[in-house]
């Protein structure tokens, strides 16, 4: 018995392949890469899941969480009063950088609002 393949059909099964090679990864993962989700930190001859504290500290200095959920480190202590403004130089994005705090007597003492420098933009 005798197969007969037509051009059309094997061009038809050429492009499929070059599709599947092209458009398909070797992984399943969103970026495309394989993913290892084993961070780990090495500071002073140890390993640690989470950067410790005081390597934060002495590397870009105080650090706090705005309302928004976005941590930035200062140089100098964070210190202002309700309702007051003060521009500070954020080591973490590296531009000047205004805080607004606010108390609320209701959760854990003050909350800040940091917002780009005017100047800075």
């Amino acid at each position: 018995m005798k197969v007969y393949v037509s051009r059309y059909h094997m061009i038809l099964m050429i492009l499929t392949l070059i599709f599947c090679v092209m458009f398909k990864g070797c992984t399943t993962a969103p970026s495309g890469a394989f993913e290892h989700n084993t961070i780990s930190y090495y500071v002073d001859g140890k390993f640690y899941d989470e950067l410790p504290e005081e390597y934060i500290f002495k590397t870009w200095g105080y650090r706090i969480e705005d309302a928004i959920g976005t941590e930035h480190t200062y140089r100098s202590k964070v210190d202002i009063p309700h309702g007051r403004k003060e521009t500070k130089w954020c080591t973490i994005h590296r531009q000047s950088e205004v805080i607004k705090a606010h108390f609320s007597p209701t959760e854990d003492g003050y909350y800040y609002w940091v917002s780009r420098h005017p100047k800075s933009l």
